[in-house]
């Protein structure tokens, strides 16, 4: 009888130790390290005979160095596409841009759209880049309280590629 009691004290003993070892406390929930933005791109006009279209994140407008992030190249004919920027450090993006950019002449890209309030018009006033009168650029902010955003839908002008 006095056996039984050990066994099950014993057993009582390392069943505690198991819950107390698994407490939150030892086992903190991890962060995200990395954002996401991603949605919708609808293209109107013409595509460019030559030349990628994609959308790029910007860490500084006018953008001075490289893009932060930049999603696959578009598929030429489709006008509706869908796009998912992936590895975002931590800050603030102040411009969502669809750009194109010519082999020929690749340090003359153009900004063919946008993400701004009104998403189902065309954020620029002409291929030269952003319009500064009635289209203000959203940033978009990767923080702890947010590092996935979705629903970052543009409408972009691919005549302005010409």
């Amino acid at each position: 009888m006095r056996r039984n009691r050990i066994v099950v004290a014993m057993a009582l003993v390392v069943i505690m130790a198991f819950f107390l070892g698994c407490s939150d406390d030892k086992n903190p929930v991890q962060t995200q390290q990395y954002g996401t933005i991603s949605g919708t791109v609808k293209l109107v006009g013409a595509w460019p005979a030559t030349g990628n279209v994609q959308v790029s994140v910007w860490a500084n407008w006018p953008p001075t160095t490289a893009p932060a992030g930049a999603s696959a190249i578009f598929t030429s004919g489709q006008n509706v596409q869908t796009y998912k920027i992936e590895g975002l450090n931590k800050g603030a993006y102040p411009v969502v841009t669809v750009g194109w950019r010519d082999p020929a002449n690749p340090a003359n890209a153009k900004v063919l759209g946008i993400y701004w309030a009104n998403s189902d018009s065309v954020g620029v006033a002409d291929g030269r880049g952003i319009t500064l009168s009635g289209v203000q650029a959203l940033p978009v902010n990767v923080a702890d309280a947010n590092m996935t955003w979705t629903n970052i839908n543009i409408k972009a002008n691919l005549d302005f590629a010409k």
